[in-house]
């Protein structure tokens, strides 16, 4: 910018008076404030005249770009881990479908196993069952207890490989 003046222009005496208070307050000569005034609106394509709808238009450019990224994010959780967990949550429904249908023939082999016994060998059996209930759910706990572990030591939206992820849950 020229600190040379070269050209005149007529303002009206509010304008005027605005002008030499805004200038005054940065401590600037009116022509310097006025020619800044001016790069600055003509460099940025400002229309001065219109300065709240010129906002307005960027206020909803950033709106609009912000939006875009939310809905970029949005798609990129699905992509990763949305579908990992449907894929999860797909594969643990089709085990348990499967396991409650060999359940159902395990249960009826040993109904029929169970009528061969004598009362001193189904008393052996009810105790070892026994048993077996409280080791059961103290594994299932402690797998339970490692997946989260392992979870929280791989933080929320870090992302891991799938063979990392799959360590520990075929015990």
């Amino acid at each position: 910018m020229s600190t040379e003046l070269r050209k005149r222009v007529t303002l009206d005496r509010n304008a005027h008076r605005k002008a030499e208070a805004a200038a005054a307050a940065v401590g600037a000569s009116l022509g310097e404030y006025a020619s800044a005034a001016v790069e600055y609106f003509a460099t940025r394509g400002l229309d001065p005249r219109e300065t709240e709808a010129r906002e307005g238009q960027l206020i909803m450019q950033q709106i609009k770009k912000l939006g875009d990224r939310v809905f970029g994010f949005m798609q990129e959780q699905e992509r990763t881990l949305l579908t990992a967990m449907l894929e999860e949550m797909l594969r643990t429904r089709i085990t348990l479908e499967r396991v409650l249908r060999l359940n159902e023939i395990l249960v009826g082999n040993l109904n029929t196993q169970l009528e061969t016994l004598s009362q001193a060998q189904l008393q052996r059996q009810l105790q070892a069952l026994q048993m077996l209930r409280p080791r059961n759910e103290e594994a299932v706990d402690k797998q339970v207890k490692e997946a989260l572990k392992t979870a929280q030591n791989a933080g929320l939206g870090k992302r891991s490989k799938p063979d990392e992820a799959a360590t520990g849950q075929g015990q």
